[in-house]
């Protein structure tokens, strides 16, 4: 039975189409369903030094960006939901993510915001489809 989905989300296109697709899913359950919506911040590397910056601090100022259209989105549709801002490998993190919340099914768009990334580094979506541990939902 189908109880919590992961959504990852970017502020792309992609990614809003994913949330939507990820809100019509959990309507539909005659049972509750909850999100986890998770945003990666690649460009904090956790490995870096701390400088005098709390990091939790950057991760939550530079999140709050994508986070807050998400959180009004999901506002009056009535469906549980959760946030989580976290910093690291996209990858990684959603999988991480997903599986701390026993998350039955990941759903995410197939393109993020940066084209080039996505080119030199991999396909987001094309690694969490290979490392993940549950049902991978991609909306293009």
């Amino acid at each position: 039975m189908l109880k919590r989905l992961l959504v990852a989300v970017d502020g792309s296109d992609h990614a809003n189409k994913a949330l939507e697709q990820a809100l019509m899913l959990a309507e539909q359950m005659k049972h509750p369903v909850s999100l986890t919506i998770v945003h990666v911040n690649p460009s904090i590397s956790i490995n870096e030094p701390a400088l005098g910056v709390d990091l939790e601090e950057r991760i939550a100022e530079e999140g709050k960006h994508i986070i807050e259209p998400v959180k009004k989105r999901l506002a009056d549709r009535g469906v549980p939901y959760e946030t989580l801002l976290v910093a690291g490998d996209p990858v990684t993190e959603i999988c991480r993510a997903a599986r701390e919340q026993a998350c039955e099914w990941i759903v995410m768009g197939t393109g993020g915001k940066s084209v080039l990334a996505e080119i030199v580094v991999g396909s987001v979506s094309h690694g969490v489809l290979k490392h993940a541990e549950c049902t991978v939902l991609t909306v293009k």
